[in-house]
């Protein structure tokens, strides 16, 4: 069994991860540590929810702790950290400062829906690292509040997103402001035909590694999904909701608008909900998050904005109101539950923990609802105009779903 003292780790990083509850490293972690210690371009591919935060983080701040410039007047700018949303760019400073306490390094965290005046100058003093989604660090290089020359190291998180958002001309710019001389570093949870021209485009000499194991979306999480009209959903919605008596459950849907509508229903019919899209203000979607972190209330309804980045402990349940029309949205939202790659270690225990502890047996929904050694169930609603969307998921999951009866629960 490998540890993570024999991946090349500092003693203070290692007793960071230590207080924070990880024990042994997951398959991602062990195969890409020493890859990105080495330097090398690094293009690793592995499920959501493997920690593959971790796997590039912990040696990039073990690199980017080798030099100290605590005492200078002003930093150099020498990690970048590019992510596809605010969420994502917020959870990462939050892990950059739980892995790198006493590391002496200081972190920039940029993305919109802030002055970007006060942004600006938050650089006086310069950075180590900065984590920013693309448009807003394009929009703030114009105001020359900072420069991207001295940058040693360029990390793409949720690389397969970033590639796949219509923002290759934002990219370019990006990249012409970095010196050629850099480790580029690409992590994402799916593969794509995008992703791989990007890698061979701009990648030298590259690692590519494959975590083929600690796969929750295959292994630790059931499947379910029902055939449902459009007009039936929000009834099956409440009826399944009545049924599995949890605690928490997350609910994608499409837009915003099905948000705002889905959320009204809910709480008109008794369950406590909130929702989250990108045009609700960020610091009320971190309040409306962290409030369904603590339990305030129990139904979280959101656009894919919250299919990455944002990891919840002991969540149990999702449910797609709709199913995404790209296969691999599936596979990140799914992943909200089923973690393995958080601070908080995901056991079977923990498992039978957040699943219900009461359900109605006469519900057809039961017999789904609590099975042995999963760590997440995902239930979906699928109207038949997306019917043809299963498939795609089937393969992208490397499994069959199979379509069920929607049960008739009274």
């Amino acid at each position: 069994m490998t540890i993570f003292a024999e991946l090349g780790l500092n003693a203070t990083i290692q007793a960071n991860i230590t207080q924070l509850g990880y024990k042994k490293p997951t398959d991602i972690q062990e195969k890409s540590i020493g890859a990105v210690l080495s330097g090398a371009d690094t293009y690793a591919i592995a499920p959501t929810g493997t920690g593959k935060t971790a796997a590039y983080l912990l040696p990039l701040l073990q690199e980017l702790s080798q030099t100290d410039y605590s005492e200078a007047q002003v930093r150099p700018i020498r990690a970048l950290i590019l992510v596809p949303t605010r969420e994502l760019a917020l959870q990462l400073e939050q892990s950059i400062a739980d892995y790198g306490k006493a590391l002496k390094l200081r972190t920039i965290t940029l993305f919109g829906g802030v002055r970007i005046e006060s942004q600006a100058n938050r650089f006086k003093r310069g950075a180590d690292i900065i984590v920013s989604t693309p448009k807003r660090l394009v929009d703030l290089a114009k105001t020359k509040a900072f420069d991207l020359n001295k940058v040693q190291h360029f990390v793409m998180d949720e690389a397969d997103r970033l590639v796949s958002m219509g923002i290759m001309p934002l990219l370019a710019k990006i990249l012409a402001a970095l010196p050629k001389k850099k480790q580029m570093i690409l992590f994402s949870a799916t593969n794509s035909k995008a992703l791989t021209q990007f890698g061979q485009t701009h990648l030298k000499n590259q690692k590519f590694i494959e975590a083929l194991d600690n796969q929750p979306a295959l292994d630790k999480i059931k499947h379910t999904m029902y055939r449902c009209n459009r007009e039936n959903k929000k009834q099956a919605l409440f009826n399944l909701l009545n049924s599995l008596n949890c605690e928490r459950a997350l609910i994608f849907v499409r837009t915003k608008n099905e948000v705002n509508l889905l959320v009204e229903r809910l709480n008109e019919n008794g369950f406590s909900s909130e929702g989250i899209h990108n045009e609700i203000l960020q610091k009320k979607r971190q309040e409306r998050l962290l409030a369904f972190k603590n339990k305030t209330y129990k139904f979280l309804v959101a656009t894919d904005i919250a299919s990455r980045g944002i990891d919840i402990d002991d969540l149990y349940y999702v449910i797609n109101y709709d199913l995404p029309v790209n296969s691999n949205d599936y596979i990140h939202r799914v992943g909200r539950t089923a973690r393995t790659g958080t601070s908080v270690k995901a056991t079977n225990k923990e498992a039978k923990k957040a699943a219900p502890t009461t359900i109605h047996k006469s519900a057809p929904w039961a017999k789904q609802a609590k099975t042995r050694d999963m760590l997440g169930h995902a239930f979906s609603l699928v109207s038949p105009e997306q019917e043809r969307l299963v498939e795609k998921i089937n393969q992208a999951i490397g499994k069959t779903i199979a379509l069920q009866r929607l049960p008739n629960v009274k």
